[in-house]
């Protein structure tokens, strides 16, 4: 399916090429723009730092079972500033001594969106304003709506990237 000339040109106004979610999107073209916008807004215009994001999108991927996520957002987490240790030890932040407070606060939260396990949100308030929760809370249930449309889809990891 060829991508509307529209979201070609969204994609080019932010410097990207089109990847296999938006090509298995463009199968409902008026749902791809909202849908580039979402993730454009969530990626790009949020106030929480873009490393507290990226280590909230991979550990709810990893959760998910998203390859295709995990693909895309290893490495821009580490382009965020996010350690090749502390994406290593993920799985099992719980017990990994090379995770902050803050950033153990942003993977209990992504547990709570992931799984629905307790939740402190005294933890999350004491690193982060109301503003930046928010911006939190969409970013988690964007990528879980992803990775969920992902595998319903079928899409396959982008040539590539592993």
């Amino acid at each position: 399916m060829p991508i509307p000339e529209s979201a070609e040109r969204r994609l080019a106004a932010v410097g990207r090429e089109p990847i296999n979610l938006h090509r298995a999107l463009s199968h409902a073209p008026r749902l791809l723009g909202p849908m580039l916008d979402l993730i454009h807004a969530v990626r790009y215009e949020a106030s929480v730092s873009r490393a507290s994001r990226e280590l909230l999108i991979c550990r709810l991927a990893q959760i998910e079972g998203s390859a295709y996520e995990l693909a895309h957002h290893l490495p821009m987490a580490i382009a965020a500033g996010v350690s090749g240790e502390q994406l290593d030890r993920l799985a099992e932040w719980r017990s990994a001594d090379c995770f902050g407070d803050a950033e153990r606060a942003v993977l209990q939260y992504a547990e709570h969106l992931g799984t629905g396990a307790a939740f402190q949100s005294d933890l999350l308030a004491a690193h982060f304003d109301p503003v930046q929760q928010t911006e939190l809370t969409v970013a988690g249930a964007t990528y879980i709506a992803l990775a969920r449309i992902l595998r319903a889809l079928d899409v396959r990891v982008d040539e590539g990237l592993s």
